[in-house]
């Protein structure tokens, strides 16, 4: 008998580890794995919001454990994926999903600033995919969120950001090429403007302004991203690896 759609979209028995899970879209990303039967280790930064994050999925009925995580520390994410080892015994889905956007125009952009967004968007990354590849038993799946800027700006003042975004599209590429015969995929997401506490900064007129040139007539939410997530961590996605999923809304096909 043939699997049906629902069962392609269970991860009962899957163990996911999702960073910048703390709000936002992670949170959202690690509530929807956690839904779909997957236990979920939480990792953000900000150890009360991974928390929090863990209270929801445990409130709702999931399994999972937090961290507290700079993914931009190399030895500190390599103690953490140690421990997630300890616990679970390995990991079969990655979501890399931390990162950091400020906003400074190319002639400010100090050199701290500047490695700061690389640690936290290049680097963690890289250092969590790595971790997680070497625990990956018969397989995984190891999902990037990069975004719509690493392939145009959507405004001035986010050089630092769309250039970190590229590389993480390119490292996404490398790996799925190193990891394929190991039968690991590796995609990434290119988000588009999507609300969340993050982006609640944005002017009003700016959402709207972004909103009225998306063919799809809104902004996105951080529950879309998590779809896609679902989709690409699923067999329904058997064969697909080293490709940028573009969700926006439509908003880069429209000039």
């Amino acid at each position: 008998m043939r699997p049906t759609t629902n069962n392609l979209l269970s991860f009962i028995g899957k163990i996911a580890v999702v960073t910048g899970a703390g709000a936002g879209i992670g949170r959202a990303i690690a509530l929807r794995l956690a839904g779909a039967g997957a236990t979920v280790a939480v990792l953000d930064k900000d150890e009360q919001q991974a928390r929090q994050t863990l209270e929801a999925i445990t409130q709702a009925g999931g399994t999972g454990c937090s961290w507290s995580a700079d993914v931009g520390n190399g030895p500190a994410v390599t103690n953490i994926f140690q421990e997630i080892a300890v616990t679970f015994g390995r990991v079969d889905i990655l979501v890399n999903n931390a990162g950091i956007y400020p906003v400074a125009p190319i002639d400010e952009l100090s050199d701290e600033l500047l490695d700061k967004v690389f640690a936290v968007n290049l680097r963690g990354a890289l250092y969590c995919l790595r971790e997680a590849g070497r625990q990956m038993q018969g397989g995984g799946v190891i999902i990037n969120i990069s975004s719509i800027d690493s392939l145009r700006p959507s405004a001035p003042g986010l050089g630092a950001y769309g250039a970190s975004k590229a590389a993480l599209n390119a490292l996404t590429r490398s790996a799925a090429v190193e990891y394929g015969p190991r039968g690991i995929r590796v995609n990434a997401i290119l988000p588009g403007v999507i609300v969340t506490e993050g982006t609640s900064i944005m002017p009003d007129e700016a959402r709207q302004f972004y909103a009225s040139r998306t063919p799809l007539g809104r902004n996105g939410v951080p529950d879309d991203i998590a779809g896609a997530v679902l989709l690409l961590a699923s067999p329904l996605a058997c064969f697909v690896t080293g490709q940028t999923l573009i969700v926006d809304g439509g908003f880069t096909i429209n000039g």
